[in-house]
């Protein structure tokens, strides 16, 4: 009877307790700034992201890169960039070689030597130099030089061919880290502000004011929250290893980048893109001067059906004479029986060499004259005509012509489809660059109804006709709409640095996060 009389009593209080707990609740949910307050998000002119700068704990000792700095630390990195430099450096060489062979063969000649004849030994000794120059060779020493110097310009192509392509996996890594950090971030902001409502509620149902379904249905979304926090935890880690090996850096290494997603809105004209695309871009010019590379391989080709003119000669001094028997069999005394001196003694001719049909005629002109020898009291002097004729030892010119005829049909049809796969990857990335302006802007009309709906919500969990539970609900749309936004922004950067990359200049259309 006297528990009964008091029961009202207890009734009374615990409602009076429940009701402050809810209005203290409602006070706290009604001093959070406005979600569109924290967000101002504009379809005109930049498109910038909620503001948020605080910086990670994981990152405090990690080294803060900009997106220049990334892309340095690649191409300083890149094995294939170091490759092709030596293969510029080779191709310089050849040209190098390339040139020498048109100039004059110059040799120096010293010799010495010693015989015996009639039982006298004598001893010669004579210095020389000796000249070849091509007269006439139908063009090959030319064509292979020109065709050396554009070996040396697609060595130079291909070098920013490999760059282009490195400069966009970086970038592409770069925004994909960055998305993975704005992520993380707002994982890390609902994880907090779902953990403090859930306490709530759970010192709601322990006091008697919730019931338990609300309890359950609050872990339920706080398990999800934890998930999707773990989630982007992971994202983050994987996102910084994908960059590292873009940039090819010890995957032990720590980095963080400094990347506020940022977007100018860039006006793209897609004929334009493709006609600078066709200009600039490295395979476009490589497969271009392919093309005049084996226009200069058939030249050479056919100069080898060409005479051959080639200049000879030899010009300088010698001697020969007999040792004197006092001076015994060693010549380097320089006694002998006659002091002779050096007298001059020279050669000079032409040679020329005539293909037919597989075959090759030659003839040489020769006129030389010679100090005296020993054997005889006077020097020679002769002119020598020389004929001669090798059957079927020239059949490779052939074969030359049609290797050389083959590939220059393969370096037209690789320039056709190269042709073909600019024009295509261009049309994709300002395709790409238009659905992502798209998505953009359905991003920021997503995330300005659901900061409404979440504002509403927060209005009628304090008139208490909302639960708990429907706030995070809002909460957990609302991020997720900002993360679409934040994937948008990301999407939008690594549009237009394919269509950079399409073109074939990594700069050619900056955006705020590029300069």
């Amino acid at each position: 009877m006297r528990l009964s009389k008091f029961l009202p009593i207890i009734l009374a209080v615990a409602l009076a307790l429940g009701m402050e707990a809810r209005l203290s609740f409602s006070e706290e949910l009604a001093n959070v700034p406005s979600e569109v307050e924290k967000s101002k998000v504009s379809s005109i002119g930049a498109h910038r992201p909620p503001d948020d700068t605080r910086e990670l704990p994981e990152y405090e000792q990690a080294k803060v890169l900009t997106l220049d700095e990334c892309i340095d630390i690649a191409v300083k990195n890149n094995l294939p960039l170091k490759t092709v430099k030596k293969s510029v450096k080779l191709a310089e060489w050849r040209l190098f070689e390339a040139r020498r062979n048109m100039l004059p063969k110059v040799g120096v000649r010293m010799e010495e030597h010693t015989g015996q004849i009639d039982g006298r030994r004598f001893y010669g000794k004579g210095t020389a130099v000796d000249l070849q120059q091509t007269v006439w060779h139908g063009g090959e020493f030319m064509y292979t030089m020109m065709q050396a110097q554009t070996n040396l310009k697609i060595d130079n192509k291909e070098y920013s061919r490999i760059k282009n392509e490195l400069i966009l996996q970086v970038k592409k890594g770069y925004y994909t880290f960055a998305k993975a950090k704005e992520n993380f971030k707002l994982q890390e902001e609902l994880s907090r502000e779902v953990s403090r409502i859930s306490d709530m509620v759970a010192k709601q149902f322990e006091a008697g004011i919730t019931a338990n379904l609300e309890l359950l249905n609050v872990n339920s979304q706080m398990n999800q929250v934890k998930f999707q926090y773990s989630s982007a935890k992971g994202d983050v880690d994987v996102a910084e290893l994908i960059l590292k090996q873009a940039m090819n850096m010890d995957a032990a290494e720590r980095i963080d980048i400094d990347a506020p997603l940022v977007f100018d809105r860039v006006d793209i004209d897609f004929n334009r893109v493709l006609s600078d695309a066709l200009i600039y871009r490295p395979e476009m010019q490589i497969n271009s001067m392919m093309i005049q590379y084996y226009i200069y391989e058939q030249k050479v080709a056919r100069s080898k059906s060409w005479p051959k003119i080639d200049f000879i000669g030899s010009f300088g001094m010698a001697k020969e004479e007999f040792i004197s028997k006092d001076a015994g069999p060693d010549p380097v005394s320089g006694q002998s029986s006659v002091d002779q001196k050096m007298e001059q003694q020279w050669y000079a001719g032409v040679k020329c060499s005539i293909p037919l049909w597989g075959s090759t005629g030659e003839y040489s002109y020769t006129k030389e004259v010679w100090t005296p020898v020993v054997s005889a009291f006077r020097g020679t002097s002769t002119i020598t005509n020389s004929y001669k004729f090798n059957f079927l030892d020239n059949l490779a010119q052939y074969s030359e012509k049609y290797s050389a005829d083959v590939d220059m049909d393969r370096a037209r049809q690789e320039f056709i489809k190269t042709k073909q796969d600019v024009t295509l990857e261009a049309k994709e990335s300002c395709f790409n660059y238009e659905k992502a302006l798209l998505q953009l802007e359905t991003a920021i009309n997503k995330v300005k109804y659901q900061e409404s709906d979440l504002e509403l919500t927060k209005f009628k969990r304090q008139m208490d006709e909302a639960q708990d539970s429907n706030v995070i609900e809002s909460m957990i749309k609302l991020a997720q709409e900002k993360f679409g936004y934040v994937q948008s922004i990301s999407d939008c950067q690594i549009a237009i640095a394919s269509i950079n990359k399409a073109v074939g200049i990594p700069e050619y259309f900056k955006t705020k996060n590029n300069k």
